[in-house]
């Protein structure tokens, strides 16, 4: 919640079609810190997030955000020029099924309006509901990601309350930001930067030691859309037990080293399995926990999640793909901390010792699975 931490009430009046609201910001909390620090502006994510808490507040329900269909900026919001606001909440008559109203919200400082946004809730989270009987997590590892890791985890959230983090060594403020969210989460932090294959090792057990069957993985670096979590709920309910991987669909275009990348991986999955992905690059995953009983990668970085990958084929795991949409930033926006040199290098070491073990036993155990139980 960014209730009491992020933002505060100051005061509060009923009119005719909702309620007015006096905010003061906290301007030192780490998401203005880390949000174009030196001139702090309030994410886009944050103002949902606001408004869903401040609707909450208003009707006294539990709410969760079943659309945002506009969320336009005028001004920017800066708790330093701006240190107190006003919220004008809005109810409209309902038209969703369970009978609650949409929301419109305004946002302004005096005679400024700042920001303007139209939302829909739902007082029943049916894929929350469905995650908790399926006993589903979220693991995002985070690294040196300070400008996205909290809209990222803010999005999450609304999806599901079983969120792990595991905070890969940064030395940027995604230490503080992760940090400020532990009331709701689960956050595992460690000094030194070891990898993310390691730092998915570690969130797997985690989520194993407390009774999860499945975990779904996705990137801190804003590329992958909480919405598309339910795709992965929806395919594990058809195919319990089966290693899920996104297959992307861009919203921007895809870098060109990622796209040879990508292909340069698919190649050598198909060498090593005798089967086809289209995707082996993406990160936004669903691991079945149980089928893998306790199967972790030896290798601890980029190279990790290919190695997983071919080792669940080899185990005879069903592995199926998901269409998912990423977002691509501008060039000048996208953070990443692939290095094309090192980190090319020990993916290409990962593909030889994964052909040689596939001569030696992937495909001896795949064919003995397939002539003796029937299944590949």
């Amino acid at each position: 919640m960014l209730k009491d931490n992020f933002f505060t009430i100051k005061d509060k009046k009923d009119i005719e079609t909702g309620r007015d609201y006096r905010l003061a910001l906290n301007g030192l909390h780490p998401i203005f810190q880390a949000h174009f620090a030196g001139s702090p502006v309030m994410p886009g994510a944050c103002v949902a997030q606001m408004i869903k808490e401040l609707t909450s507040d208003y009707t006294g329900k539990d709410l969760f955000i079943a659309n945002v269909r506009n969320n336009k900026f005028f001004v920017g919001i800066n708790p330093v020029e701006y240190p107190e606001i006003d919220v004008r909440i809005t109810l409209s008559k309902p038209k969703q099924e369970d009978g609650f109203p949409a929301v419109s919200a305004v946002i302004s400082h005096g005679d400024t309006v700042l920001s303007k946004a139209l939302m829909s809730f739902k007082t029943t989270p049916l894929l929350q509901e469905q995650m908790r009987r399926l006993r589903i997590c979220v693991i995002v590892p985070a690294y040196n990601n300070e400008k996205t890791v909290a809209a990222v985890l803010n999005d999450i959230m609304q999806y599901t309350d079983y969120l792990i983090v595991v905070n890969d060594g940064s030395t940027d403020k995604t230490t503080e930001i992760v940090e400020s969210f532990e009331h709701k989460i689960d956050v595992l932090s460690y000094r030194e930067n070891r990898g993310k294959g390691y730092a998915l090792n570690e969130g797997l057990d985690i989520a194993e030691m407390m009774g999860f069957r499945y975990a779904i993985t996705m990137d801190s670096d804003g590329q992958h859309f909480a919405s598309e979590i339910v795709k992965f709920v929806d395919c594990v309910e058809k195919y319990p037990d089966a290693f899920l991987i996104g297959q992307r669909t861009t919203k921007g275009d895809m870098p060109a080293k990622n796209s040879f990348a990508n292909k340069f991986s698919n190649f050598w999955f198909t060498v090593q399995t005798a089967r086809c992905l289209r995707d082996t690059q993406n990160g936004f995953r669903l691991y079945p926990i149980t089928k893998m009983k306790g199967m972790r990668s030896y290798s601890c970085r980029y190279e990790a999640e290919l190695e997983i990958l071919v080792r669940s084929a080899w185990r005879g795991i069903r592995i199926a793909s998901v269409p998912t949409l990423v977002y691509y930033p501008p060039d000048d926006e996208r953070v990443t901390h692939f290095r094309p040199g090192l980190d090319f290098l020990r993916i290409s070491v990962m593909n030889t010792v994964l052909t040689f073990l596939a001569i030696v036993y992937g495909y001896p155990s795949m064919l003995y699975r397939l002539l003796f139980t029937g299944k590949k």
